[in-house]
């Protein structure tokens, strides 16, 4: 499920709608449970519990790549609205990041970062997860949206209680606070 200011999101029933529309099915779906908020119904055969997968999981070396492996595709419509996939490369995206986060952001090995975003938007991967660890750096990763969920005040007690000395966010997020 999802969680909004005032209400929770069903994903699991809105999956389940979409994938019986679809000619092509999935083998399986990994699904999370948000235990402490509700536990959806797991479809036999094709659901597999997140938690189950991990506990049961055989642990397998990292994959070495080349640099211009394909790390993901961003699909945008630009200007025709019309969807194209952009290849980000695992070794230019990474070699930019790691600047970034010590050139332009100056971040050092002893710095608390936190990108209050998504990960699932470009920013919330790329400045939550790869950039700080490519480059040594802590960093702190909230679910949820901390200019909302529970309360706006969420920024603050983060920033105290994680000794948070640098942060990104989009300035819209930073109106909500009041």
């Amino acid at each position: 499920c999802g969680l909004e200011p005032n209400k929770i999101i069903k994903y699991k029933t809105i999956l389940d709608e979409a994938l019986a529309s679809c000619v092509e099915k999935p083998r399986k779906c990994i699904i999370f449970q948000r235990r402490n908020v509700e536990v959806c119904d797991l479809v036999a055969d094709l659901d597999i519990d997140w938690e189950d997968a991990l506990y049961n999981a055989d642990p397998h070396p990292c994959v070495p790549v080349e640099s211009n492996h394909p790390l993901y595709i961003l699909y945008t419509s630009g200007t025709t609205g019309q969807p194209k996939g952009v290849v980000r490369t695992t070794g230019g995206h990474l070699a930019a990041l790691t600047w970034t986060m010590k050139t332009v952001y100056n971040m050092s090995d002893d710095d608390v970062w936190w990108t209050a975003s998504d990960m699932g938007w470009v920013v919330g991967h790329s400045y939550m997860c790869y950039g700080p660890l490519c480059s040594g750096i802590t960093s702190v990763m909230y679910e949820g949206k901390p200019d909302r969920t529970p309360h706006p005040g969420q920024y603050f007690r983060i920033i105290q209680e994680h000794k948070v000395n640098a942060m990104f966010t989009a300035p819209t997020a930073l109106r909500v606070i009041k």
